[in-house]
C-alpha cells in the first residue's frame, strides 16, 4: 500500500477495485446475501413474540446504547495498532451474536440479543477505516460508491427471499432459519478478513498499549475519544453535528415503515421484500455514476439540493395506498441514497488524517447519510448512540398513538437538518490521504 492509499500493481484486482477494498467488497457480498434479511423484517419478528411498537423502539433503543461501552476501544486500538486484526478477531465474536436471535423466546430476548449484537459490533467503524485508507485520494467518492454497489448487485435478491421464507414458513420459523444462516456467514467473513486484509497502518505510527493495565487501558480509550472531540477541525464537527441531527430525525421512524407498509397500506411481507430488492437494485445502478460526478465537481454542489428534498419523502409515504406507488416512492428513495450515502461518507474520510482516522469515525461515525427506510440505521459512533436510542423510543410512542406522527416528524426534522448542511458543510481545499 503506497502512502496516499493508493494499491500497488502487485495487489490482486481490477481498478480502483483491488487489495483491501476487493476483499471488503466480497465480505460486503456476503453479508448482503445473509445478514440484510433479517434486519428488514425484525420489528415484524419483535410484535410476533408479543412487541407492541414501544416495545419495537425500546428493542432498538438498547442496541443503539450497547455502542457507548465499546466503540471507543475499536477506535483507539485501531489507531495504535492497527486496524486488521481488531475487525478479524471481533468478525468472530459477532458471528455468534446472531445466535440469541434465532432462539428468542420472546421480544425481552431481542432486546437482549440486540444489545448484544451492537456490543460487539464495536469493529464496524474501522471497516471504513479501512476502507478509506485503500482508496487514491481525490477518488473516495467511487470508492465508496463501488463498495456499495457491488455487494448491492448480489445481495438484491435476498430481502425478497426472506419476505418470502416469512410469508410461507411464518415469521419465527423464518426468523429462526435466517438468523442461524447470519452466524455461518459471519464465520466465513471473519476467516477470510483475517487471511486477506492487509494493515494499512504506518508500521511507524505503531504503539504499544498495555492490555494488562486494564483500567488505565479503558482511560486511555476514553480519554482518546475526548481528545478526538477537542481535536476536531470545524468542518469535521460540522459533519458531527449533521450526523447527530440526522439521525436523530430519521431514527424517529426507521423501524416504522415495513410496520405502516403491512399494516396500513396492506403490503405482504414478500412484497416489502420486493421493495428492499427494488432499492438495492437502483442504488447499484445509480451510486457509482453518483461517485464520479461528486469526485469531478465536488460533493456540496450535489447534496445540498438533495438534502433540501429529504423532508418530502416521510410526508409523501403516508399518501401511499397501492403497491404500484409504493415501487415507485421507493424508486425515488434509492436515487436519493446513491447520493447521499457515499457523499458524506467521502466528506468525513477526506477530512480526517489518517491516523485518526479510526477515532474520528468511532466518535462521530462514518459519515453516511441515507433515508433509512428499511430500519438499518447506518454509520454508528459514539456521540450517535444516545440520540438514536431516544428517538428509537420516541418513535415506538408516537407509533402508537397515531401510525403517521413518526414520518411527520421525521419530516419535519430534516427541514433544520438541510439548512444547517447549506450553511455549514464545505468541499476540502486539501484531501486527507
Amino acid at each position: 500500500m503506497t502512502e496516499g492509499g493508493s494499491s500497488t500493481k502487485h495487489e490482486f484486482g481490477i481498478g480502483l477495485l483491488r487489495g483491501n477494498l476487493l476483499w471488503l467488497v466480497v465480505c460486503g457480498c456476503i453479508w448482503q446475501f445473509t445478514t440484510n434479511i433479517p434486519v428488514t423484517y425484525l420489528p415484524l419478528y419483535i410484535q410476533k413474540l408479543g412487541g407492541s411498537p414501544i416495545d419495537i423502539g425500546f428493542v432498538k433503543s438498547a442496541a443503539a446504547l450497547a455502542g457507548l461501552f465499546l466503540y471507543p476501544i475499536g477506535g483507539y486500538i485501531a489507531d495504535k495498532q492497527g486496524r486488521v486484526r481488531l475487525v478479524s478477531l471481533a468478525t468472530f465474536i459477532y458471528a455468534f451474536s446472531f445466535i440469541p436471535f434465532a432462539y428468542a423466546p420472546n421480544w425481552e430476548t431481542l432486546a437482549f440479543a440486540s444489545f448484544f449484537q451492537s456490543l460487539v459490533l464495536f469493529y464496524a467503524p474501522i471497516l471504513t477505516v479501512l476502507m478509506a485508507d485503500s482508496m487514491p485520494a481525490g477518488m473516495r467518492g467511487q470508492g465508496f460508491a463501488l463498495a456499495i454497489t457491488i455487494p448491492a448487485a448480489l445481495g438484491v435478491i435476498s430481502p425478497f427471499i426472506g419476505g418470502y421464507l416469512v410469508d410461507k414458513m411464518g415469521i419465527i420459523p423464518a426468523m429462526n432459519a435466517i438468523y442461524l444462516g447470519g452466524f455461518g456467514a459471519g464465520i466465513v467473513v471473519a476467516f477470510l478478513r483475517l487471511a486477506t486484509l492487509k494493515e494499512t497502518l504506518d508500521p511507524s505510527q505503531v504503539q504499544k498499549i498495555n492490555y494488562r493495565d486494564f483500567f488505565g487501558f479503558l482511560k486511555d480509550s476514553y480519554g482518546s475519544f475526548i481528545d478526538t472531540l477537542k481535536w476536531m477541525p470545524p468542518e469535521v464537527r460540522a459533519l458531527a453535528v449533521l450526523q447527530v441531527m440526522q439521525i436523530f430525525f430519521i431514527g424517529i421512524a426507521s423501524s416504522f415503515w415495513v410496520v405502516y407498509a403491512t399494516t396500513i397500506i396492506g403490503v405482504s411481507a414478500v412484497f416489502w421484500g420486493l421493495t428492499s430488492a427494488l432499492q438495492g437494485g437502483v442504488n447499484m445502478l445509480f451510486a457509482l455514476p453518483a461517485g464520479k460526478l461528486m469526485d469531478r465537481i465536488g460533493r456540496k454542489k450535489l447534496l445540498i439540493p438533495i438534502l433540501a428534498l429529504a423532508p418530502l419523502f416521510p410526508i409523501a409515504f403516508l399518501f401511499i395506498h397501492n403497491s404500484n406507488v409504493l415501487l415507485a416512492f421507493v424508486v425515488s428513495v434509492a436515487v436519493v441514497n446513491a447520493f447521499l450515502l457515499p457523499g458524506f461518507q467521502s466528506l468525513l474520510a477526506d477530512y480526517t488524517p489518517r491516523n485518526r482516522r479510526g477515532r474520528v469515525i468511532s466518535a462521530v461515525g462514518s459519515g453516511a447519510f441515507v433515508l433509512d427506510i428499511q430500519g438499518n440505521i447506518w454509520g454508528g459512533g459514539m456521540l450517535l448512540f444516545i440520540p438514536l436510542a431516544i428517538a428509537q423510543i420516541i418513535g415506538g410512542a408516537l407509533y402508537e398513538f397515531a401510525p403517521s406522527l413518526p414520518f411527520i416528524m421525521t419530516a419535519v426534522g430534516l427541514i433544520p437538518v438541510a439548512i444547517y448542511a447549506r450553511y455549514r458543510v464545505s468541499d476540502p481545499r486539501k484531501i486527507e490521504a
